[in-house]
């Protein structure tokens, strides 16, 4: 299953951790991760032009993003992701879960 936690503070998103495999189908057919990896890696590309105080970091199994400083271009590009993160988790319960956590 393909965890999202999204960790928000006074209704600004300050960190996204993308983790696990979807298991939808064998590795190179699984449309589920397929998706989530390309919102995740689309996501950091944004910001990393249009708003580069972030803190992309892309490893094997994990995308994870921090944000210190908010402001409306990050809560823009960050709110896109997850409502299309959350787009997929409703058409694929069994795989994927989306944690909202207020820090």
């Amino acid at each position: 299953m393909i965890h999202v936690n999204v960790e928000t503070h006074k209704n600004h998103i300050r960190k996204l951790k993308i983790t696990g495999h979807a298991g939808y189908d064998k590795s190179g057919f699984d449309i589920v991760c397929a998706g989530v990896s390309s919102i995740g890696f689309g996501l950091c590309n944004a910001l990393d032009i249009l708003y580069p105080n972030a803190n992309c970091k892309i490893n094997e199994n994990c995308i994870l993003i921090e944000v210190e400083d908010t402001n409306e271009i990050s809560d823009t590009i960050l709110k896109t992701a997850i409502i299309q993160l959350e787009t997929i988790e409703e058409s694929y319960k069994k795989n994927v879960k989306i944690y909202k956590q207020e820090v």
